[in-house]
């Protein structure tokens, strides 16, 4: 084990490197197979938003209209479910590691010349990717439910990469939560965590229209900048809009997931597992 962590800990020469960047492609390819063959994965955050997105868009569109911008409520429930597809699909990197952890294919990748990094990058990718084909999904179930963008069909590709920016940031933090507990259970309270936080803010209605203690709690709620944002992107043309505070946060959610990643890499490299 000491041998295994003092070589992990060793400085990576240029063929180290070459080799490592040479298995990122493979690894992020395997991680994605591993999806397809859990298809839970891929399916059960696209289908739990598309049945939400559904259902508020048939029940509540009559009674919200008045207050959604243009009428179309479409425009105020798409973008919540694209951020709660951003966490909930989040958990696809730590749910990757938890079972290369829990098969012995990650400690048989310990002893390869191949840097530590690539270990946690490849199932981020893999989650990346498929959070892509989510949020595009979902836009596009968006689309047949009447949304227009008001700055047009540039928007669209907008909002997918602001889904896709903060999910990282949570793929990120799921995958530190994997491997520094190696436990199922554990990653998903990475969800458990920030689901309630979506109902705090203004999850149905435009910002302007809360009061009360609801708008004091969505104006300290972190989800808050990254939502309105989001919407933003749909009811406002690109002169109008102001998206820095909620790509702030989303950077903010990025580097505190790196930071965890990097941390709980650390930790199981010098303890060599």
């Amino acid at each position: 084990m000491s041998t295994i962590a003092a070589t992990a800990t060793d400085p990576a020469g240029p063929p180290a490197a070459r080799t490592s960047w040479a298995a990122l492609g493979p690894m992020t390819a395997r991680s994605l197979k591993s999806c397809l063959r859990t298809p839970a994965l891929l399916l059960s955050p696209l289908l739990t938003s598309a049945f939400f997105m559904i259902i508020y868009e048939g029940q509540l569109s009559s009674v919200a209209a008045a207050t959604a911008p243009g009428g179309r409520y479409i425009d105020v429930v798409l973008p919540l479910c694209l951020l709660t597809t951003a966490f909930t699909g989040g958990a696809t990197a730590g749910q990757l590691l938890v079972s290369d952890i829990g098969s012995g294919y990650h400690a048989r990748l310990w002893l390869t010349p191949v840097s530590r990094w690539v270990l946690v990058t490849a199932p981020v990718l893999a989650g990346v990717l498929l959070l892509t084909v989510q949020a595009a999904a979902l836009t596009g179930l968006g689309l047949l439910l009447g949304l227009d963008p008001v700055p047009g069909a540039p928007a669209l590709p907008a909002l997918i990469g602001a889904t896709v920016l903060l999910g990282t940031g949570f793929l990120l933090l799921a995958a530190a939560v994997g491997l520094h507990t190696g436990s199922s259970s554990a990653v998903g309270s990475v969800t458990l965590v920030f689901f309630p936080l979506s109902f705090f803010t203004a999850t149905f209605v435009p910002r302007d229209r809360l009061d009360g203690w609801m708008a004091h709690a969505a104006d300290i709620n972190p989800l808050t900048p990254p939502l309105e944002a989001m919407r933003g992107l749909l009811t406002s043309p690109w002169s109008e809009q102001d998206p820095l505070p909620g790509i702030l946060v989303a950077l903010a959610v990025l580097a505190v997931g790196a930071a965890a990643a990097h941390l709980a890499l650390t930790r199981r490299t010098r303890t060599g597992v």
